[in-house]
């Protein structure tokens, strides 16, 4: 076929190239970044020199299989598809774990959670995981969770930030 159509090899390798370069773009973008829309990845592209249309870039996503998932938070990002399960279970795991909450109270700037037995473990895997603003860190036994709070926050900053990051927990944290 070579012989017969020399121009159709040149342009099909010379257009497969800079697609697979663009493709291996996207997937970094997408690993390294939070991307929350199609707007915000085509900005992105077009940054690092990439001059594409919203239907090439869908087409891209399509074929990378590319996903959009709900964070622990509830905000959807893309997600390439190795890490869709991964993300899916750290949810479910996350949710799970607010299910043997029980009660929150300070001395200072000290909080003292109070779990189901054996859920403390996770429940501060999960607030560290949200890398909240007003959390120093967490260090948890079996069924209790000391949580530290950063200078310049109080107990309602660290209150409204698990509301925020976990609504379920609201009435839990706001009422004594």
């Amino acid at each position: 076929m070579y012989i017969f159509a020399p121009g159709l090899y040149n342009y099909t390798e010379s257009y497969m190239e800079p697609k697979n370069r663009r493709l291996s773009q996207i997937v970094e973008i997408i690993e390294r970044e939070r991307v929350t829309s199609q707007d915000q990845l085509l900005e992105r592209l077009s940054a690092l020199g990439y001059a594409i249309t919203q239907a090439t870039l869908s087409r891209d996503l399509k074929q990378l299989k590319v996903a959009k998932m709900p964070d622990v938070k509830g905000h959807y990002r893309y997600v390439m598809p190795q890490s869709a399960a991964a993300q899916i279970q750290e949810h479910v795991q996350a949710r799970h774990a607010l299910e043997g909450f029980l009660s929150m109270e300070f001395s200072g700037k000290m909080g003292v959670i109070r779990t189901v037995p054996a859920y403390s473990h996770a429940i501060a895997s999960a607030i560290d995981a949200e890398d909240l603003a007003p959390v120093a860190g967490t260090l948890a036994g079996n069924d209790t969770i000391l949580v530290v709070l950063r200078d310049g926050y109080e107990p309602d900053d660290l209150k409204n930030a698990l509301s925020g990051a976990y609504p379920g927990l609201k009435d839990e944290l706001h009422n004594p």
